[in-house]
């Protein structure tokens, strides 16, 4: 036993393993990570409506989201945001790996009377012949991204951008890391059943990798015949940081602000938003 609990506290190298597609495509957690999507009261999946309806407005105003503007949302999830652009008329595509997100996204649209473009796809290895004005990343989704990952994704985004166009989105800052605590924890049903419909029992390790500034979460989940493990990695970033890891993929003009509202940057804050755009691009407002 000794043994078996020192290997489940055993601390992972960076990025051993990477298992975000699995939220998203167990029939159970994905359930689960939709219910927290459409809760307006928690920012687990999504931001609490009240934000969400202020990120819309503010995106909209800002990058005049209009009828002949075209937005794309990676990541776009059970369609909170796509809904709403898609009501100023702009022609709006959603991209997510998660099918039950996108039946949710789909039926949304329909009850409008909406056309929203849904793609089931991996946003890093996403292409087709589509141009964007605006591209949306939301919820400090780059964070979860491994070095590789960002440079994929960065890579997909220039692709898609149409001249002056914008790429915008969140990250975790460094003020963040600075508040994360090395942890362990144990329960039956670790968060109250969120990992399997079925009896298990569950540890949380937190651990931090200091010189990367990167955080991982990770849960070994013990059912009666199988044994998962799930890893939630977070890069934090400090504006010079992220600045420069986009200069390096070819985005040269960004603007950094406080959160996807507009507001100024705070460095006490624990997340900053970003507006990239490619060398030609053109400052909106």
């Amino acid at each position: 036993m000794f043994e078996e609990l020192s290997a489940v506290n055993a601390r992972p190298a960076l990025y051993e393993k990477l298992t975000t597609p699995d939220l998203w495509t167990d029939p159970h957690i994905s359930g689960r990570m939709l219910a927290a999507h459409l809760d307006p009261r928690v920012d687990l999946s999504s931001y609490r409506m009240e934000y969400l309806e202020q990120v819309v407005a503010w995106i909209t105003d800002r990058f005049d989201v209009r009828a002949g503007r075209r937005v794309a949302d990676f990541g776009c999830g059970p369609g909170l945001y796509t809904t709403r652009l898609a009501r100023t008329g702009a022609s709006v595509t959603g991209l997510d790996f998660s099918s039950r997100s996108l039946d949710h996204a789909r039926s949304l649209a329909r009850a409008e009377g909406l056309s929203v473009r849904y793609l089931r796809q991996d946003y890093l290895s996403y292409r087709d012949d589509a141009r964007y004005d605006l591209i949306l990343l939301v919820m400090r989704d780059y964070c979860a991204l491994p070095p590789d990952g960002r440079r994929a994704l960065l890579r997909t985004v220039r692709e898609h951008l149409a001249p002056a166009g914008s790429f915008v989105f969140d990250v975790d800052s460094a003020s963040a890391f600075d508040r994360v605590r090395e942890q362990a924890t144990y329960a039956p049903s670790l968060m109250d059943g969120f990992w399997s419909a079925r009896p298990y029992f569950g540890f949380h390790n937190t651990y931090r990798y200091e010189r990367e500034h990167v955080s991982l979460d990770k849960y070994e989940i013990f059912e009666a015949d199988r044994k998962r493990v799930f890893f939630n990695w977070v890069r934090y970033f400090t504006p010079e940081d992220l600045t420069s890891e986009l200069n390096r993929a070819g985005l040269q003009d960004v603007e950094v602000l406080g959160d996807l509202t507009g507001s100024p940057y705070d460095g006490a804050a624990p997340r900053f938003a970003v507006i990239a755009r490619t060398d030609g691009g053109q400052r909106e407002g």
